[in-house]
């Protein structure tokens, strides 16, 4: 995936900040630990003592070795009574990145990118779009568990998320006006990100921002916007159908989106006030036969009450 000039160069000034904070504190212990004399003929002396081990043991000298093992354990004792001295421990002296996998650096030992790059380029694409960090619901937290069927739906979506990633099943969840969609999309988008998965959560009208800002975006900026709808490990969107439908737009790129997500296996959650007929109207039969193939997806009907007249 190519990705802007622009975004890149942020991208790296945030990691550059993170190491610096996280090696800058191990910096300034170890300046005190070789500021001290005492510590400094200890640390030599450790690394002189290690050296003559391994020369004697090549040797075949064994005699040396006892007396040598003691010193060496000696200059250990030492070093940690100065460092105790200190206040410092070993644990201290190792920089605490915010991403152990890649050391706070965005890629892997093998060259690929961290899940970690992949996370703070969706972060930062959707600050870019002027979307705020969503306040989302939990399993928890959830009400009339007693209506609606939703004790059993929770149930089982709580499955889906212990089972996640572990499961390719796309999601659409369909009811009328205040039955519990969104606010059930939510407990599972706020239980996998909690389990640090990549979720992107969006209503149907920020979905159709993105992608009409993707339509009109110069070739090096795309990227970005279809990196965030489609490599996710989540993508949820909220209350399809309420959004406006642009031209050469809504439908196309709807489609787009979905086929490459069922392509890549990377799952996705739909909720929805429509109807069948109404989604086959709105978005085409190419778009509907996606959102139900029973192979690669799980079709809810959420059928009752208005929950928040309960309010």
């Amino acid at each position: 995936m190519n990705y802007d000039n622009a975004l890149l160069t942020e991208i790296e000034r945030i990691y550059q900040n993170k190491r610096k904070k996280a090696e800058e504190s191990v910096e300034l212990l170890n300046n005190a630990l070789f500021n001290n004399p005492d510590y400094v003929s200890a640390y030599n002396g450790y690394n002189s003592t290690r050296f003559e081990i391994s020369k004697a043991k090549f040797k075949g000298d064994e005699q040396i070795l006892p007396k040598l093992e003691s010193d060496l354990k000696a200059y250990l004792l030492k070093m940690q009574e100065i460092k105790n001295n200190f206040g410092i421990t070993d644990k201290s002296l190792v920089a605490k990145y915010d991403c152990s996998a890649c050391r706070d650096t965005g890629r892997l030992k093998d060259g690929n990118r961290c899940k970690c790059f992949k996370k703070l380029v969706c972060k930062l694409t959707l600050e870019k779009l002027g979307l705020e960090k969503k306040k989302l619901p939990t399993f928890k937290k959830a009400g009339y568990k007693d209506l609606n069927n939703l004790q059993k739906i929770y149930d089982k979506m709580s499955v889906y998320c212990e089972k996640f990633p572990n499961t390719d099943k796309n999601i659409v969840i369909a009811g009328s006006v205040g039955t519990g969609k969104s606010y059930l999309a939510g407990c599972i988008a706020s239980e996998l990100i909690s389990r640090d998965f990549n979720v992107v959560y969006l209503s149907a009208c920020e979905l159709n921002s993105i992608l009409l800002k993707y339509h009109v975006s110069p070739i090096d900026e795309k990227g970005a916007y279809l990196d965030l709808l489609t490599n996710c490990d989540l993508l949820v969107i909220d209350d399809l159908g309420s959004e406006p439908i642009y031209k050469n737009v809504t439908e196309e790129y709807l489609l787009m989106i979905i086929t490459e997500r069922m392509t890549k296996s990377n799952p996705f959650i739909i909720t929805t006030n429509l109807e069948q007929s109404e989604l086959l109207d709105r978005y085409g039969d190419r778009t509907l036969s996606r959102l139900n193939d029973k192979k690669k997806g799980v079709f809810i009907q959420i059928k009752g009450e208005d929950l928040r007249r309960k309010k």
